[in-house]
């Protein structure tokens, strides 16, 4: 017999909180290997929640490679455990602060810098701006490596919520708009293949000279200004990133009418 649903948390989005649930009842041996999942039906009624939230929990157990969705059979317990990488799917701010709470940040060291001018490149500062500068790894419950290395910049103007950085189990950006009053406008992401390096590779214990993938994000105020950076460089084979994207209808093509 199942356990009821907790309360939902204000900080986690119902879809994880299913997860979750269903991951614990998976290791339990609820369900048989090779056999069919609850419906959607079954799980809406259960969890008392919609269609399209149930979908999000088992497209998200999808992605970690235990179960199967098959045309007219139905969702198929495909393993009971996942496939070692963490699968990473970010479609909007909540799911980047879910990303946060999922995983946890070990902080390796701290520095008070200034910025020079490459840096001040790329965080659209003046030279000379003092940022918190750390250098920290990630890791999920089910990984047994770290899944990335992180080099993370904080505004000098938010020390005050540095210490605290690596031991809530929260998005740094949430933190820095709670402590300060600052409102987040926008996060700019750019991904790129790359060869790790020895040090880096030493770190996350993978060989020297493997491809790696490179994530860089600016979280942007409402000023328009970044107040925190960071990136992430993850090793072949423990990382998987995926996203959706929708087609929007144009508003004026709708008015207007379209030709051929």
């Amino acid at each position: 017999m199942t356990n009821p649903a907790p309360q939902p948390s204000p900080e986690i989005p119902r879809y994880q909180e299913i997860v979750s649930i269903l991951l614990k009842e998976i290791e339990q041996g609820a369900y048989r290997l090779g056999a069919r999942m609850p419906t959607e039906f079954e799980l809406c009624s259960r969890f008392d929640v919609s269609r399209y939230t149930v979908r999000e929990a088992m497209r998200k157990l999808e992605d970690m490679g235990l179960v199967s969705r098959r045309p007219g059979i139905g969702t198929i317990l495909a393993a009971t455990t996942a496939d070692g990488r963490y699968a990473n799917s970010i479609n909007s701010l909540d799911e980047l602060m879910q990303y946060a709470s999922d995983t946890r940040m070990e902080v390796l060291g701290t520095e008070l810098i200034e910025a020079d001018e490459e840096m001040a490149a790329l965080m659209n500062c003046e030279p000379g701006t003092p940022w918190y500068r750390m250098d920290a790894q990630r890791w999920a419950s089910d990984t047994r490596k770290p899944f990335c290395t992180t080099t993370l910049w904080v505004r000098g103007d938010f020390a005050g919520i540095v210490s605290r950085i690596g031991k809530e189990q929260r998005a740094v950006y949430r933190m820095i708009e709670e402590a300060h009053g600052v409102t987040i406008r926008e996060v700019l992401q750019d991904i790129e293949g790359i060869v790790l390096d020895d040090r880096t590779a030493a770190t996350l214990d993978a060989p020297a000279g493997s491809a790696g993938l490179k994530i860089t994000r600016l979280y942007l105020g409402t000023d328009g200004q970044v107040f925190e950076g960071s990136v992430n460089i993850h090793p072949t084979g423990r990382f998987r990133y995926s996203m959706r994207l929708q087609r929007q209808d144009n508003p004026s093509s709708r008015r207007k009418g379209t030709r051929d």
